[in-house]
């Protein structure tokens, strides 16, 4: 009788149907919509959910059944009925499928289930409160990574386990093929003048991170480690870059840019190691993490390439690659930039009883920017030249003021805190970074002040004596430390536009109540909006995490240096 009154109320078009927000690996996904027929009753169409997960679809009008094929697996769906095969094992639903017109619909547990996950090769997550179908893609290499000097730029691919890889190069670009490998596809907008950009994407049974080059490099060196475990592609440059000023000398907005997979990837047949042409490799082709052969390269003979694929015979790809599981690659010693390390304070915003943004999935802001304070720590703590200090390393509550009060105390060099947007619209979306000022940019970073200043409010009301102290304070950042946390906000935004890939709203101005009485340079970033779908999906991936921690460490490296720059100068 139900099964009757559905069909009637979907052939009369008044099954209430609604659009899904979905977010597909980090990215919104249109096209899918849920039919409501109870309050906590809803069901998806097969033919929509083919296109998300791009399946294909073979119906049996005869038995009224479908067959979805999904990475060369089979799911059989029976109209009217609750059992569902995932390739050969049998599960029941606890809603049956339902067939109507010549589509067949199933309930949210249909995807969100083990059996398909395995099939799909992603986790798929139904928010039905706020219609939010969230998928993602499984992956082994968790983020793709890039740090620049004058002389050279290192590559960092961060694995979840020791993988297999190969590294070939043709006219103008470093190809990394990492066997096992499973990347969320994506691109790297880097144009530091030696990189153009960086693609990656899972093909086959195999990542490819293709690294496209502006300039033909004096030499490449490849290493990995298993502890942790990575795979590091350093590009000496043919000439030194200039790494001390923004692009273009300031900051404009970066609109989002989505590169496409160029031939580089087109052209390689990944399926299995057999299929490999001999263009496609280079004089290192790494197999074996133990192959004590391939230890030290740097001697070796640059294999002939077809004409059109040699890139130049003056350099070669050496591999550095630590044998011995769990060893670390000693650090390099290098001469020290400063005569004492630079003291940076790292404030993870809100914490304890106050969450900060909460995302319409349930993220919340304050275990986000934990998160990203401590990516931040672990560059920072690999460079000689500075030392990192958290305001908070748990989740506790911590006053606005007493953040302030632990640069000061610790004589500081710099005071970060690190934060998430919100917006009343779902819509708004970016990366931004602000400095202290009395009067704020426009209203939106007015707001932005007011949103984050209100924990406040959970601080209980200051004495007179803060108040005065706090104005006293304030007057002196004002002055004498506006322009150099202006300029390090421009070297960070500057990084993060093509880092992060999302739109960059820039360098503000606003009375960030934190901020006051930082007695240095000290600048707030709002990495993203939890307020949008799509943000909220990217900021909970560890690849947009790290990449906000170093595009900020990117960017106070380049304040830095032209600090020294201008020193020199003198």
């Amino acid at each position: 009788m139900f099964f009757l009154v559905f069909s009637y109320a979907s052939a009369d078009n008044s099954l209430l149907s609604q659009n899904v927000n979905v977010v597909l690996d980090g990215s919104l996904f249109s096209g899918i919509s849920v039919y409501k027929i109870s309050d906590d009753t809803y069901y998806f169409s097969v033919k929509e959910l083919a296109e998300l997960y791009n399946a294909v679809l073979d119906w049996k009008s005869v038995s009224s059944k479908v067959t979805m094929r999904l990475n060369n697996r089979k799911i059989d769906i029976k109209a009217n009925s609750a059992g569902i095969v995932f390739g050969r094992k049998f599960k029941k639903m606890s809603l049956p499928s339902r067939l109507i017109k010549n589509d067949i619909y199933v309930s949210p547990e249909f995807v969100t289930s083990k059996e398909f996950s395995e099939i799909a090769d992603a986790e798929t997550s139904w928010n039905p409160s706020s219609l939010i179908l969230t998928v993602t893609h499984h992956a082994n290499i968790s983020a793709v990574r890039y740090f620049t000097k004058s002389e050279s730029t290192k590559v960092r691919v961060q694995l979840d386990e020791s993988l297999q890889y190969r590294v070939s190069k043709n006219a103008d670009a470093i190809i990394l093929t990492i066997l096992r490998g499973k990347v969320q596809n994506d691109s790297i907008n880097v144009n530091n003048g030696v990189i153009k950009n960086i693609q990656y994407a899972t093909l086959g049974c195999s990542a490819i991170v293709t690294i496209n080059l502006d300039q033909v490099p004096k030499n490449i060196k490849t290493t990995s480690s298993s502890n942790p475990a990575e795979i590091v592609v350093e590009i000496e440059h043919s000439r030194k870059i200039p790494v001390i000023t923004p692009k273009d000398g300031s900051v404009s907005e970066v609109k989002e840019v989505h590169t496409s997979h160029g031939e580089n990837l087109n052209a390689l047949d990944l399926t299995s190691p057999e299929k490999f042409g001999h263009s496609q490799i280079s004089e290192f082709d790494h197999l074996s993490e133990n192959d004590e052969e391939n230890k030290d390269l740097k001697g070796a003979p640059v294999t002939t390439f077809e004409s059109g694929n040699i890139i130049d015979d003056s350099f070669i790809i050496a591999d550095d690659t630590d044998t011995t599981s769990g060893v670390i690659p000693k650090k390099e010693t290098k001469k020290k930039k400063f005569e004492r390390k630079k003291i940076i304070v790292v404030d993870a915003g809100h914490g304890g009883e106050d969450s900060g943004a909460v995302g319409a999935n349930g993220t919340k802001e304050k275990d986000l920017n934990l998160d990203i304070a401590y990516e931040l720590k672990s560059i920072f703590d690999k460079d000689d030249d500075f030392e990192v200090i958290l305001t908070r390393k748990d989740d506790t509550f911590i006053p606005l003021a007493e953040r302030a009060n632990i640069a000061n105390e610790n004589n500081a060099d710099l005071f970060i805190s690190i934060h998430c947007n919100a917006n009343l619209d779902r819509n708004v979306s970016g990366f931004e970074i602000y400095y202290l000022s009395e009067k704020a940019t426009d209203s939106e970073a007015a707001a932005t002040a007011v949103l984050e200043n209100s924990v406040l409010e959970l601080e209980g009301k200051p004495s007179k004596k803060r108040v005065r102290l706090q104005e006293i304070l304030w007057s002196m950042t004002m002055t004498t430390f506006m322009n150099e946390s202006s300029e390090l906000s421009a070297f960070i935004s500057s990084q993060a536009g093509g880092r992060l890939k999302i739109p960059s709203r820039g360098v503000k101005q606003a009375s960030f109540y934190v901020l006051r009485g930082t007695q240095m340079p000290s600048v707030l970033v709002e990495s993203a909006f939890l307020s949008n779908y799509s943000e909220e999906a990217k900021l909970g991936t560890k690849n947009f995490r790290v990449s906000v921690a170093d595009s900020i460490y990117e960017g106070v490296i380049r304040y830095y240096a032209k600090k020294e720059r201008d020193k020199n100068s003198k």
